[in-house]
């Protein structure tokens, strides 16, 4: 499942991921489960009466905070990207303070936005971070249960 806080041109999608690289097959820990945020644009299309629906297009995300682990509890895979391009993530990005206080790290990611989505909607997001943070907290403690058995597509993502 994933949540999405929509703002006025910004989204933040919290989404539980589990998911084995497909590029290390058959090696051990090749699992990671956890916590995916990411800070996307959102752009809005409206057609029809004044009564109708607005459509929302949600845009590839400008940065990605990955709290993964390679067995319940482990917070060995936690990382972020700053950069992202056309939906792909940069290079990786580990903080010692992120592991220690995944959510309080992400606290201050998120209350710290003005210069990479601007000051009007790194406003709207500070202003909604306390519930966002409360399902990180409810997602991360729901992938640190024992895992389930899964079956990952070809993409690594697990089905089902």
């Amino acid at each position: 499942m994933e949540r999405a806080w929509t703002f006025t041109d910004t989204a933040v999608t919290v989404t539980l991921v589990d998911f084995a690289d497909p590029a290390l097959a058959g090696e051990p820990d090749v699992r990671e489960r956890g916590v995916r945020l990411e800070v996307r644009p959102l752009s809005w299309s409206t057609t029809g009466s004044i009564y109708s629906s607005p459509a929302m297009t949600l845009g590839s995300a400008v940065l990605r905070v990955d709290l993964l682990e390679s067995a319940p509890g482990k917070a060995d895979r936690m990382h972020w990207h700053p950069t992202m391009s056309d939906g792909e993530p940069g290079d990786r990005s580990f903080e010692v303070t992120m592991v220690d206080d995944p959510v309080g790290w992400t606290r201050d990611l998120l209350t710290t936005l003005d210069d990479r989505i601007g000051a009007d909607a790194a406003a709207e997001v500070r202003d909604a971070t306390e519930d966002v943070l409360a399902e990180v907290e409810r997602t991360l403690a729901q992938a640190r249960r024992p895992w389930p058995d899964v079956v990952h597509d070809e993409r690594g993502l697990a089905v089902g």
